[in-house]
């Protein structure tokens, strides 16, 4: 049988090529991956094991450490009862002494109370005597008072209590004429205003009908008068009446009008603003970028403090314009963000300015101080010295702060540029 030729290989496209190079290079990394892997699990083990053994050796160097100190603690601890046993003893000899001592004055103490006592005692029962016989002298003067002034109450008590019998009885007979007077002098009385009584009605009445008979013939006559006059006005105002309806639906639709167009013009405002701001945006550092708005700089307090002060209530006219003007809301915080800004700015430069002027003034003085001329030396030197002594004024002597002044309070400068930093 006649062998079978081999094929022979077809040469690579360039896709088959690329795609065999990039599955070696997947190959390749693959295979690298898995030896960084099997080299840091190494690596975590032998730090494991690392960590294992330091820390045994650890424990073993401290358990030893501790025997040791213990053993000369036990040893001070020693010397130290010793000691303050052989004090305790010392102690308390002293102590025994003193007890006897003091026991010796107490018992003096005692015998010298007992003495006082006996004779405080004495003088107590010989008080109590002479005041008894005191009080008893007074007990006798008192109940003879008291006699003497009972027969006198008695004898007044009885003539007051007929002298008031005898008004009583005088007044009541008074009261009954007064009340007999009373009685008489009423019915009169009455009959009389019952008499006025009824003149004042009927005169009254009779007032009253030719008032009311007056009064009605004036009203009539105002009542024509009124319609008259009314007849004449609406006569005279009807074509007036009609022009100020039309003028008025005429102003209507006028004020409609303009209302629209301001409208329209405060949109094209908006739209240029936002054009403006997208033509600033290309100027931009990349933190505006980043970050170009801000939610605000008052703190969640400051904030409750505000609106405590200053209350608003959103009608429904403001909120129509606040939605008009949601929009620009991004516009504001931008430009009032611009705007701390450039004030820092300022206020930086002008600290500059002044730092810059006081170093041109401290080199100017170090420049004089090193330079030696007839116009340096006819001022102030503070490097020109003679027999110890400068030429520079001394500083008035400040009063020395006693025990009880408070120190003089102490002033920190903090920087615009630093606060509007950290606030932007």
């Amino acid at each position: 049988m006649p062998k079978k030729r081999k094929k022979a290989k077809l040469p690579l496209s360039d896709e088959e090529q690329l795609l065999l190079f990039q599955q070696k290079l997947l190959a390749e990394e693959e295979m690298a991956k898995k030896k960084e892997r099997l080299l840091s699990q190494f690596l975590k083990d032998k730090l494991a094991k690392e960590e294992h053994n330091s820390a045994l050796n650890l424990n073993k160097i401290n358990t030893q450490w501790r025997t040791v100190l213990r053993e000369v603690k036990t040893r001070e601890l020693h010397k130290d009862i010793e000691i303050l046993s052989q004090t305790f003893e010392r102690v308390v000899d002293c102590k025994d002494s003193v007890i006897k001592s003091l026991a010796k004055d107490l018992s003096e103490a005692e015998e010298q109370y007992a003495h006082a006592l006996r004779s405080h005692l004495h003088n107590i029962d010989q008080l109590l005597a002479l005041q008894r016989c005191r009080l008893s002298r007074l007990e006798e003067g008192y109940n003879a008072e008291l006699e003497a002034l009972t027969k006198e109450f008695e004898t007044e008590r009885k003539t007051i209590t007929d002298q008031n019998e005898k008004e009583i009885h005088y007044l009541q007979d008074v009261f009954m004429a007064m009340e007999q007077n009373y009685i008489d002098s009423e019915y009169e009385s009455k009959l009389e205003f019952q008499s006025m009584w009824d003149d004042l009605k009927n005169k009254n009445l009779e007032e009253k009908h030719f008032l009311r008979l007056k009064l009605e013939n004036i009203v009539e006559d105002l009542w024509r008068r009124f319609q008259d006059a009314l007849k004449n006005y609406t006569d005279a105002t009807e074509d007036q009446k009609i022009a100020f309806e039309t003028l008025q639906v005429k102003d209507e639709k006028s004020s409609k009008e303009i209302e629209a167009q301001m409208k329209k013009i405060q949109r094209l405002q908006g739209e240029k603003i936002l054009k403006l701001a997208e033509i600033c945006r290309k100027f931009e550092t990349e933190e505006e970028k980043v970050l170009p708005f801000y939610s605000s700089v008052l703190t969640p307090k400051e904030q409750e403090e505000i609106e405590e002060i200053y209350p608003e209530e959103l009608t429904e006219q403001l909120a129509k314009v606040i939605v008009n003007y949601t929009g620009m809301e991004n516009f504001w915080k931008r430009y009032n963000k611009v705007k701390l800004e450039q004030l820092s700015l300022q206020h930086r430069h002008v600290q500059l300015l002044e730092i810059n002027g006081k170093l041109r003034e401290m080199l100017k003085q170090y420049l004089d101080g090193i330079s030696v001329s007839d116009e340096v030396m006819s001022q102030l030197n503070p490097l020109f010295i003679v027999n110890h002594r400068s030429n520079l004024p001394q500083p008035l002597s400040t009063p020395t702060t006693q025990p009880g002044d408070k120190p003089p309070p102490t002033t920190y400068i903090i920087e615009a540029a630093h606060v509007i930093s950290h606030i932007l």
